[in-house]
């Protein structure tokens, strides 16, 4: 009898010593929406970081196939352990390759530390309306109430592009349409006006509260971008933390954070921000902004730093 016990305290024992097992709800994220053109792509989901991959992030891959398996898009990202995070793009385009064959799949992969697949997370498969016969207005009005609504104040002509010809479609004056995007430079903002695609009209002749809209992303997570600007392929310079900082996905004290630069810690830095008060940081693989105040400038000077958003 002695035997047993002492054999079932040692198994509850080791038991205790294995590390716990992420809920079901942490594991699994949950992909609210997603539509895909035989260009672009558009996705919403939210997330939680689990797993400690390497200094309390989580690295994940998102990725686009079409039903042939061709890899049509495919992104690095990480997640701060414990962050519940919603991302959201709309007509991002394919990088990798077009799609030739139905279903669109999106994905997000769990990866190691060194970003070599373990699992798939999630997905969603959809049924693209360049290759089947549904319904065009369906495809973007699910993701519409992430834009903002305005008038038009004049006969509005449509661009494909920001600065580009217009398209030969002018838009009535008095009416109603919901803005997705802006330029960086405010003087133009994409529109969904039905079909698969947004157009772009000039923001002086929207009325719209124009800083209600995100900028044009050129990745699903933001955290990992630099809003409005091209980032430096080198760093500038480093800069070392006098304190533990938060470390935010924008250049704003409101901005997703998505970690801690711990003190001490010296970090490459990339840009700053038009006040000068955040600068653009690179913590473990990771872009992110931090309060310019409360680090020491190594090898460069503030104001030698780019504008970079």
């Amino acid at each position: 009898m002695k035997k047993v016990v002492l054999l079932g305290m040692i198994v509850a024992l080791a038991l205790a010593m294995l590390p716990a097992l992420p809920s079901q709800a942490a594991v699994v994220p949950l992909i609210e929406r997603f539509h895909a053109t035989c260009s672009h792509f558009s996705v919403q989901f939210t997330m939680q970081g689990y797993t400690d991959d390497a200094n309390g992030f989580d690295r994940l891959r998102y990725e686009v196939l079409d039903g042939r398996g061709t890899l049509l898009y495919s992104e690095d990202s990480v997640r701060m352990v414990g962050a519940l995070q919603t991302a959201s793009v709309v007509g991002l385009p394919y990088s990798l390759a077009m799609p030739a064959q139905n279903p669109i799949t999106f994905r997000i992969v769990d990866t190691d530390f060194m970003q070599r697949p373990v699992g798939i997370l999630a997905e969603k498969r959809v049924e693209s309306a360049c290759f089947a016969p549904i319904s065009r207005a369906e495809y973007f009005a699910s993701l519409l109430p992430q834009g903002v609504k305005g008038f038009t104040r004049t006969e509005t002509a449509l661009h494909g592009t920001p600065n580009g010809a217009p398209i030969g479609i002018v838009l009535p004056a008095n009416r109603e349409f919901t803005g997705i995007y802006r330029t960086v430079d405010g003087n133009w903002i994409a529109l969904y006006v039905g079909g698969e695609n947004l157009v772009w009209v000039r923001a002086e002749d929207m009325d719209m509260p124009i800083s209600g809209l995100l900028y044009e992303p050129a990745r699903i997570d933001r955290s990992q971008q630099v809003t409005g600007a091209v980032v430096p392929s080198v760093p500038l310079g480093s800069v070392t933390a006098r304190f533990t900082v938060n470390f935010r996905s924008g250049p704003s004290i409101t901005a997703q954070r998505i970690g801690r630069v711990p003190w001490r810690a010296t970090v490459a830095v990339y840009g700053r921000s038009a006040d000068s008060g955040w600068i653009l940081v690179n913590f473990n693989g990771v872009f992110g902004w931090v309060a310019a105040r409360f680090f020491t400038f190594n090898d460069v000077r503030l104001v030698d730093l780019p504008i970079v958003g």
